[in-house]
């Protein structure tokens, strides 16, 4: 009789164990543990600008002065947090877009555009 309480409590603890150790994976194929997130494109501003008040942060990707730039900001627990990435010409980004960007990477500035569920 005491048997199948303990069994439901050894599979919620395994089930808990599991899933606390999981990170997401969105659409498949970018992985929250590889430095993809999810943010909100609240400015697109041209390089020249961007590159005045940037500081030193990711300058080694070479903008050139008419390039499109988005401001992004996501959240992080209970911070907000910043980011850019470069944007293609013609890709119709927009403020407002959501999208998944890689945080770790300066090398290869991606963004993606979050497809609508």
């Amino acid at each position: 009789m005491k048997k199948k309480p303990m069994l439901l409590l050894a599979a919620a603890l395994t089930f808990l164990a599991i899933s606390g150790c999981s990170t997401p994976v969105y659409e498949d194929r970018y992985a929250w543990s590889q430095g993809w997130r999810v943010g909100k494109v609240t400015k697109l501003i041209q390089a020249d600008e961007f590159l005045k008040v940037s500081g030193s942060r990711c300058r080694q990707f070479g903008l050139g002065p008419t390039d499109q730039i988005a401001v992004i900001r996501w959240r992080e627990v209970t911070r907000t947090r910043g980011h850019f990435a470069r944007v293609d010409a013609g890709s119709g980004m927009a403020v407002g877009d959501e999208v998944y960007f890689n945080v770790w990477d300066c090398d290869q500035v991606q963004m993606v555009r979050k497809v609508p569920p």
